[in-house]
């Protein structure tokens, strides 16, 4: 693992998720407690948020067959968990426990909670096979803690194979896409009718403008805009304008075994602290200066 860049992070510490190398789907931070999914299992590990971070009793949530993400409500204190194979979030009490089946008939592949508990979600829509790839079209939906649908967001189609949405404090939308060999690979924002008001990115590559699959987005106290180049094993920061690329944290693995490509990022604003969900079954914890 190497830094680059004038010393914007520093290592705090690496959990060891899943022993078998399981992709981690999502990671969030709720509390004094850590949160994580992996993909096509129905447990939430539970850690400890500071030293020695101790692995907890899990959550096991019965029907939860592929989560794709997680986010946490603070005022509410609950998780949310996409699921694609039961199409549905599921919603879990973390104070006494309760599960439900918190939306059902839709497929999202990324979810974020507001400050004001509104949850958004980015919904995959027209999913079909592009010359062999999986390719699919999206909209973000946001919801009242009640389940009630407040605002639906059809993105334009050349926003093609959407993978990650969070809201501003703007009314405004970052949305990540680009996903294995389609061309184009970028980080966008749009506003309530679907309109990209600007973007970063252009053709998949690892060049300095470029992106390769970039799974996740966050913001940090500086509403800059940090993205899970995945494919490129790094992570970057972005300015609010979505420009000066940096960055932030790089993986150089020699072997299957090593961390490897970031896919989910969640940024904590009372610690400074971001934690990076990756597909080697790691959770790496940083401290932005």
């Amino acid at each position: 693992m190497c830094i680059t860049g004038p010393s914007h992070v520093h290592t705090v510490t690496r959990l060891t998720v899943a022993e078998d190398a399981t992709p981690v789907m999502g990671v969030t931070l709720l509390g004094d407690r850590i949160y994580v999914v992996f993909r096509e299992s129905n447990v939430i590990a539970v850690f400890t948020s500071h030293q020695p971070f101790r692995r907890l009793q899990d959550i096991v949530v019965h029907g939860l067959l592929w989560s794709t993400d997680i986010a946490a409500s603070v005022n509410i204190v609950c998780l949310y968990v996409p699921d694609v194979r039961s199409y549905s979030v599921w919603r879990i009490n973390v104070n006494n426990g309760a599960v439900v089946q918190w939306l059902t008939g839709l497929v999202a592949v990324s979810v974020s909670v507001t400050s004001e508990d509104r949850v958004v979600l980015l919904v995959m829509v027209h999913p079909h096979f592009d010359e062999g790839l999986p390719t699919w079209l999206g909209e973000v939906r946001m919801y009242s803690p009640e389940a009630v649908i407040e605002a639906v967001v059809k993105l334009s189609p050349d926003i093609t194979c959407p993978l990650s949405v969070i809201m501003t404090t703007r009314k405004t939308f970052i949305v990540s896409h680009g996903y294995r060999r389609h061309q184009m690979h970028r980080v966008c924002e749009v506003d309530m009718t679907g309109r990209v008001l600007k973007s970063f990115g252009s053709t998949h590559g690892n060049g300095v403008g470029q992106l390769c699959t970039p799974y996740h987005v966050s913001l940090d106290d500086e509403k800059r805009v940090i993205v899970a180049d995945s494919d490129n094993n790094r992570v970057l920061l972005l300015n609010k304008q979505l420009t000066s690329p940096r960055v932030l944290v790089t993986w150089r693995p020699q072997s299957d075994d090593d961390a490897r490509r970031p896919g989910r990022l969640h940024y904590d604003s009372h610690t400074g602290r971001l934690l990076v969900g990756l597909y080697s079954g790691h959770v790496d914890i940083y401290k932005l200066k």
